[in-house]
């Protein structure tokens, strides 16, 4: 069964929302993404590891600073399902503390995948890729 155009746009709103929000919490605080994330999350990182959702977490509660200088958040496509969302675009991020490309730009292709859990859009799947250190 197909959705509505209105449908998919209520999911899309959705969506942007918690990304936005996530986009946010990158600015912010290392734990303020962790409610928006699936509890089975898999992220395929830019150093080409891919870790799950403790490793994630224990990472974010580990620092008390955000892990960017600057983070902005490009959503270029976004395509709908019923229980699952796929968002496609790129990021422009300025890391900070002593990790890979500290105080460098940045820039990354990403793809997040969500899907609808218990009412609400969690984050299920991650994937980014450098794409240029600046």
């Amino acid at each position: 069964m197909k959705l509505s155009i209105e449908e998919q746009a209520q999911i899309r709103r959705a969506v942007a929302a918690v990304e936005d929000r996530d986009t946010a919490g990158a600015r912010s605080s290392p734990t303020a993404m962790s409610p928006l994330w699936a509890e089975d999350l898999i992220v395929n990182a830019p150093n080409g590891r891919v870790v799950q959702v403790a490793d994630v977490r224990a990472r974010a509660e580990s620092s008390v600073e955000p892990p960017y200088a600057t983070f902005e958040r490009h959503r270029e496509a976004t395509i709908v399902r019923r229980q699952c969302a796929v968002t496609m675009g790129y990021e422009v991020v300025v890391p900070k503390g002593n990790g890979p490309n500290a105080g460098r730009k940045v820039r990354r292709r990403y793809t997040n995948v969500y899907s609808y859990e218990d009412g609400e859009w969690r984050l299920l799947a991650r994937q980014t890729t450098d794409v240029a250190v600046e």
